[in-house]
């Protein structure tokens, strides 16, 4: 059966390897989601050879702090998986982020974009599908109460920890509608991104390792914060 999982932001970094890993294993089709949609094709091109053959890559324009690029999106989406005979998504990805701007820049993105596309394409998720949410330890609220505490971003923690809250107020709200759809805040570590001018500790390909796994798992735990070593405490 074909999995059908949309990656927001991932024209680059985690989301771009999250991509290219899932196009690897058989039967996905996989939505490469992508402010400009140039850059998304730009980067397919570098990895087409390495698409499994009952697999594809499909890239959308999508920018999630845009409502019209959000709504063209979805008639997208809906419609390339109707022509393919799926009447649903099972996967969203909610990968797309930024760092280092001001609060208002950092939570219209982290926040209010994830919030943006998340219900939009809620109705379109089939039950017992995903909503995996890419988070950071950053965003745990237990690991400033700790010393040393861990390094300091106001704007771009305090969205990971107001994104963490989502993911247990909409596992709690999925379990309610018996929908059986699983909610996750995922944490892929530090990687060596744009994101972080490139002084990550890990490579995104490594990072990208439990995104993938969680995105192809059909059943598992929800309302929870993992890495790839557990659970993380909120």
């Amino acid at each position: 059966m074909v999995r059908s999982i949309l990656v927001t932001g991932s024209n680059q970094g985690l989301g771009r390897h999250t991509v290219h890993q899932l196009a690897q294993t058989p039967d996905v089709i996989a939505f490469m989601g992508s402010r400009k949609l140039a850059a998304a094709e730009e980067e397919l091109a570098k990895f087409a050879s390495d698409v499994h053959a009952s697999s594809t890559v499909v890239p959308v324009q999508l920018d999630i702090s845009d409502a019209a690029s959000i709504k063209a999106a979805h008639a997208f989406i809906a419609d390339y998986l109707k022509q393919k005979g799926i009447s649903s998504l099972d996967v969203l990805v909610n990968n797309a982020a930024i760092v280092g701007g001001t609060f208002e820049s950092t939570y219209s993105v982290n926040v209010f974009g994830t919030v943006a596309i998340t219900e939009a394409l809620r109705p379109l998720i089939a039950n017992g599908g995903a909503i995996l949410n890419i988070s950071s330890t950053l965003g745990s609220l237990m690991s400033y109460t700790k010393r040393p505490p861990p390094p300091i971003y106001p704007a771009y923690s305090s969205s990971k920890s107001a994104l963490n809250s989502l993911t247990l107020q909409w596992a709690i709200q999925e379990e309610a509608k018996g929908s059986k759809i699983r909610v996750v805040s995922i944490c892929p570590g530090f990687n060596a991104t744009n994101l972080n001018n490139y002084t990550g500790t890990m490579d995104p390909a490594d990072g990208a390792k439990i995104i993938v796994t969680t995105a192809l798992t059909r059943e598992g735990q929800s309302g929870v914060f993992i890495d790839k070593d557990g659970h993380v405490e909120w």
